[in-house]
């Protein structure tokens, strides 16, 4: 068996032996939510209606009773956002007729985005003295990583961690 066959062989099981573990690892790790990338939850809530404040107030002269009367028994129906963010979003519905709050309705909409912390990576590494094929596991921040430079002929491993993301 050749020394290229020996280090051929030594990447694939240092491979295997990589997706195994990240395998396991986030075997322990995973979250039951995969697709979709957010989870979105919708809740009602139905308070009671508030009792009115009445003030009572004098009554002009020249009125339009038609048109109180149309008023009165005419059901208005609001719609208002209160809170309208990127993952956030509440809405106020009330229905007002016979000078009276008759329903309001609050609609909570939370879209909560899904953090995958493992990852199996695979990267191709080229340059003028290097050709360089990796296999990683990457746990949160950290990567671990194993490959084989081709042009060198010699085992490379290596590990990173994110600074900064954005």
């Amino acid at each position: 068996m050749g020394r290229n066959a020996k280090c051929i062989f030594l990447c694939a099981v240092i491979t295997l032996l990589a997706g195994w573990t990240g395998y396991w690892f986030g075997s322990r790790f995973r979250s039951i939510v995969r697709v979709p990338e957010t989870v979105v939850r919708h809740d009602t809530i139905r308070p009671e209606v508030p009792k009115p404040k009445v003030i009572v107030r004098e009554i002009p002269a020249d009125v339009d009773t038609a048109a109180i009367l149309a008023d009165y028994f005419a059901e208005k129906h609001y719609l208002d956002t209160i809170i309208e963010y990127p993952y956030l979003r509440v809405e106020l519905a009330d229905v007002i007729s016979h000078n009276a709050l008759l329903d309001r309705t609050v609609a909570v909409d939370y879209r909560q985005p899904v953090v995958h912390n493992n990852a199996l990576t695979a990267s191709i590494l080229l340059g003028s003295h290097s050709y360089i094929l990796l296999a990683g596991y990457r746990r949160k921040s950290w990567e671990f990583r194993a490959g084989y430079d081709w042009y060198n002929k010699a085992m490379v491993i290596g590990i990173s961690k994110d600074i900064k993301k954005w």
